[in-house]
């Protein structure tokens, strides 16, 4: 294997090429990012008196692009901080700052004869077994390095982002006709490892895997809503998620990419797929042609097939496209019997079921979209892919599907719905035939633990290869290594005396289930095992407690029984802190309010760095009530600013005010750190947690940080007794602040009721300056401040309304 890449050239300093270096300077990588030299001076600069040979105006466009990363949103780095990685130039005066890179990446324009110009001023300065790789997705990469010398197309290769690059998980890996299988396998384990992407490797085709299938699915959309006569709403409501799509579904997804950039990416499969037998669904209708020439691209444009805008009152309204007369209108509800039908099922796979054999039109409009876009994906075996397990997995995480083309087929139920298929006039790909008719009625075969898959050309099933730095927990529950579980959670044996809890209730809530299996679990790991692992696979680790539970009871004036839960949660979460073996959580994701407390209370995190996580409670109207709000205080005062004893007395100490105001902000405010290493910055998470840039890594990471604790020799902490607070003096302090932000008509009445109940926690209650108390002297004034804010009318409003619309009220 050749040298590591240790460092970055990014060409092309557009949209697509600043964020690429700056995901690449996320992960800490030095980076060059070069653009041409702008061809005239701007008139700002030319107002501001700049020379044409000063790096201001030669450098422009890249500046332009660094600057545009760090505005972007959502956010292109981790922190801004990243961003001092990125040296900016271009590639008239700086063509060597690339000669010590070992990756070049090349993300101009579109066009074939630029690309090969660039690539043989590279020639001249990279060097030897430096690889240089194209994102493009419409020209061939065969094509663009066959006037190279051989070692530079053994090094040369087509690596495809999908955009934002920081947020999308796929990148497609391309061979060139001469690119050795050591460029492919460092390019690919750098990926994966360094970049945290999910790696598919794609043919030289035309768009490659993921966006010849979606950009199909997408205009056969268009056809089949013209035939059926439906709208863009009805369209969006059938293809979101009732079949495990996103939200933004078709149209608010195009809207976000661009139909521009849409269009162009059909043409391309129209203009270089003679032979797709599909090829007419790639022309653009008459009504898209006539949005993009009038310039209604989408979000970019602020109108294309949604529009935002007022009312004559001022209120916020969106307006949807009439595409047939291409006037906007106000939005209108789907209606359909099968799509209500379909929400109420539980699961992915069965609502997609529910979909495709009902029989209205819904149903309809979901089976014919479905028969094409399975047939057409099955069709490109194996021109885009020797195998479906990567064009699964490309549209999974290129387009944000649950389940690829094939997944998808499966849960349909593959011999009932090929026949379905067969009998509405679909002709199957000869290789499905082949394969139902030799006995094979999945695409996918799942044993023991152990997932399978058909390969076209064995005629066999072949085991889906698996990393060995990542850990599949239903993998192990399937090869019974679970070792006690509830409907709530479960404890998991990942091996080497290493167990994993596993939150699985809905949306990952911390209700009573997972609290006493929480319990129980440091029970079992007390005696059976060597530490604990906190980790899960949902869409999220855990957005807090179960709220509907908290409210009823509140409701009801349990408070006895409201009171009783809270001490629960507070005491396990101490138990897990203060617990004799290593603890390590692993979360991914959103992990808000309690998930964040969870983490809190751990020895160590291994976070994703796609981690969203804070203490968000105020937004319901409570306070952290299960020791985040004390944890906060004291990674933010006790650990930061130490005493010192000489002769038994203690020397003056640092004032306190400015360290515990930045807990108190962060949770009166409701911060969530946008990445895990933004969570370090603000003090959620401790610099010696670690981050797992690729979120599949962090299991397996955490168990190994468990292992590595106990070879180190274990300590666990102790209660802390001593705890510096500033005391009732300094409430004056924060309510003032609070006082200035209501007065400004930033914060409501009840904001004020709550931020102060923050407060009197952080201060420490009623006592005197530099008082010392205990962990479990600020838990009680937690509790005392959660249960007082439930009893208020306020708050009980804002956990219904948040229940309801998923949305904080604010009253």
């Amino acid at each position: 294997m050749s040298q590591p890449i240790k460092k970055v050239g990014v060409i092309g300093a557009g949209v697509m090429g600043a964020t690429i270096a700056a995901h690449t300077a996320n992960v800490g990588l030095p980076t060059v990012l070069l653009d041409i030299v702008p061809p005239k001076m701007p008139e700002k600069l030319q107002k501001k008196r700049v020379k044409e040979d000063s790096p201001q105006f030669r450098n422009l466009f890249a500046q332009n692009g660094l600057t545009g990363a760090l505005k972007a949103r959502p956010a292109a780095f981790y922190v801004p901080e990243d961003a001092d990685l990125i040296t900016i130039g271009n590639l008239e005066d700086d063509l060597d700052l690339l000669k010590d890179c070992d990756w070049i990446v090349e993300v101009v324009v579109e066009r074939l004869d630029i690309k090969k110009d660039l690539f043989s001023k590279l020639e001249t300065v990279r060097k030897p077994d430096c690889l240089v790789t194209t994102n493009t997705s419409g020209i061939s990469v065969a094509a663009m390095s066959e006037h190279l010398s051989l070692e530079f197309q053994e090094n040369f290769l087509g690596t495809h982002f999908f955009n934002p690059p920081r947020y999308m998980k796929l990148f497609e890996i391309i061979s060139g006709p001469k690119t050795t299988s050591d460029a492919m396998e460092r390019m690919a384990e750098f990926a994966e490892k360094i970049l945290g992407k999910g790696v598919v490797f794609a043919k030289d085709t035309p768009n490659f895997i993921a966006n010849r299938i979606g950009v199909f699915a997408g205009n056969y959309t268009n056809q089949l809503m013209q035939e059926m006569g439906f709208g863009i709403e009805q369209v969006d409501a059938l293809t979101g998620p009732v079949l495990g799509r996103p939200k933004m579904a078709t149209y608010r997804l195009a809207d976000l990419v661009g139909l521009d950039v849409m269009s162009h990416v059909a043409d391309n499969v129209y203009e270089n797929c003679p032979d797709d037998e599909k090829r007419d669904v790639f022309k653009a209708p008459d009504w898209l042609k006539e949005m993009i020439a009038k310039g209604w691209l989408g979000n970019k444009t602020k109108g294309g097939f949604y529009k935002k805008t007022k009312t004559p009152e001022g209120k916020k309204e969106i307006l949807a496209l009439e595409y047939q007369a291409l006037e906007y209108r106000p939005k209108q509800k789907a209606k359909f019997g099968s799509l209500e039908e379909a929400k109420q099922k539980s699961g992915v796979n069965a609502k997609l079921k529910s979909m495709f054999y009902a029989k209205d039109k819904g149903g309809e409009f979901v089976f014919r979209l479905l028969a094409e876009t399975l047939i057409y994906a099955a069709n490109r075996v194996p021109e885009i892919s020797d195998d479906l397990v990567n064009i699964d997995n490309g549209m999974k995480w290129g387009f944000n599907w649950k389940l690829g083309p094939f997944e998808t087929w499966d849960a349909l139920g593959l011999v009932k719905s090929a026949d379905l298929m067969k009998n509405a006039g679909y002709a199957l790909p000869s290789w499905v035939e082949e394969m139902l008719a030799n006995g094979f009625e999945s695409f996918y075969q799942y044993k023991a633990g152990k997932l399978s898959y058909y390969d076209q050309a064995q005629k066999a099933y072949l085991p889906v290869e698996v990393s060995p730095k990542i850990i599949l927990l239903k993998s192990l529950k399937d090869q019974d290594k679970t070792v006690i579980e509830n409907k709530g959670a479960s404890l998991i044996d990942l091996g080497d005396g290493v167990a994993c809890l596993e939150f699985h209730s809905k949306m990952n809530s911390l209700g009573p289930e997972v609290i006493t299996l929480m319990d129980k679990s440091l029970e079992k790991v007390a005696t059976d095992f060597d530490g604990l692992v906190l980790a899960n696979h949902g869409s999220n680790f855990s957005v807090g407690a179960n709220l509907m539970l908290v409210l009823f009871t509140a409701q009801e004036e349990e408070w006895d029984e409201l009171e009783f839960m809270v001490k629960k949660f507070q005491d396990t979460l101490m138990k897990l802190k203060l617990f004799e073996k290593p603890v390590v959580a692993a979360p991914h994701q959103m992990a808000l309010g309690g998930g964040c407390e969870v983490c809190l209370a751990s020895d160590r995190v291994v976070a994703a760095a796609e981690t969203y996580i804070g203490l968000v409670e105020v937004g319901v109207g409570v306070i952290p009530a299960g020791g985040g709000t004390k944890e906060l205080l004291i990674r933010n005062t006790h650990e930061r600013v130490f005493k010192v004893e000489r002769g038994g007395l203690y020397p003056k100490q640092p004032f306190l005010l400015p360290f515990a105001a930045r807990p108190f902000e962060t949770i009166a405010m409701a911060k969530v750190a946008t990445s895990a290493k933004e969570a370090q910055k603000m003090g959620i998470l401790r610099y010696t947690d670690k981050i797992s840039i690729n979120g599949d890594y962090r299991i397996k990471a955490a168990k190994d940080n468990v292992l590595a604790m106990n070879l180190a020799g274990y300590t666990p902490p102790k209660p802390l007794e001593k705890i510096r607070v500033m005391g009732q003096d300094a409430m004056g302090v924060f309510k003032y602040a609070i006082y200035n932000l209501q007065k400004a008509g930033f914060v409501t009445d009840h904001d004020v009721t709550v931020a102060t109940k923050v407060a009197e926690v952080i201060t420490g209650g009623k006592v005197l300056p530099d008082t010392y108390v205990s962990e479990q002297y600020l838990l009680d004034l937690e509790r005392e401040a959660f249960l007082s804010l439930c009893g208020t009318r306020e708050t009980q409003a804002r956990m219904a309304h948040m229940l309801k619309t998923g949305k904080p009220l604010r009253n």
